[in-house]
């Protein structure tokens, strides 16, 4: 067998071993290049669970996959065994809905959730956005393991907005069905003043982290 034919058979083990894989530069909690960060974190937002597989920790596999796929980039995204994209076609999959299908996760069309943000959080936001934290509308994110982030980033055209103490806050629409009920307020943290989201829908031993 060539060195080719070895590290293809080799990827096609990993690819046919996993329901969900992601060939990357890095790994899910430490993405090493920005591409690989994109397509994790839509990843994070619509399943809780998938492997991963760092091609620079292993430049046998970094070569065999791209020969295995004929795609000469990195992130490469497998769902069930077959090839689905790379990053630019896993977010125009994302963004057009498809990715969610081939996924096999269900989104429903959500109704604008019960959100609340205390006065002092509130104050806190507008301070933050009008010392320039970004260009666009602050968003709230809830992912599939119910990490959540605060950011500012534009609209899509499938986001939903809340409005709670003159904040507004946008989100797709699986965080709207995740973050019903929830509160946003201020904590004091070792760094200093932290935004803090309480959100009654996450597991019992998932904590809130601070943003």
């Amino acid at each position: 067998m060539s060195v080719e034919s070895d590290r293809q058979q080799r990827v096609r083990q990993l690819v046919d071993s996993h329901d969900v894989l992601l060939f990357m530069k890095g790994t899910r909690e430490a993405p090493q290049c920005g591409f690989s960060a994109t397509v994790v974190r839509i990843l994070d937002g619509l399943i809780p669970e998938y492997t991963t597989v760092d091609v620079l920790a292993d430049p046998e596999v970094r070569e065999g996959v791209k020969g295995f796929s004929s795609w000469p980039t990195i992130p490469q995204l497998y769902v069930r065994g077959d090839f689905i994209g790379g990053c630019d076609i896993i977010q125009e999959m994302n963004g057009a809905g498809e990715l969610s299908e081939v996924l096999g996760v269900d989104v429903a069309e959500a109704a604008p959730p019960t959100l609340r943000v205390s006065t002092a959080a509130a104050e806190g936001l507008r301070r933050a956005l009008a010392q320039g934290a970004g260009e666009g509308e602050l968003h709230v994110s809830v992912d599939a393991r119910f990490r959540n982030q605060l950011y500012v980033a534009p609209p899509a055209d499938h986001e939903i907005s809340v409005e709670s103490n003159g904040i507004t806050l946008w989100m797709d629409r699986l965080t709207a069905g995740r973050v019903d009920g929830a509160s946003i307020d201020v904590v004091d943290s070792p760094e200093g003043l932290a935004f803090r989201i309480d959100n009654p829908n996450a597991p019992p031993d998932e904590a809130a982290p601070e943003s």
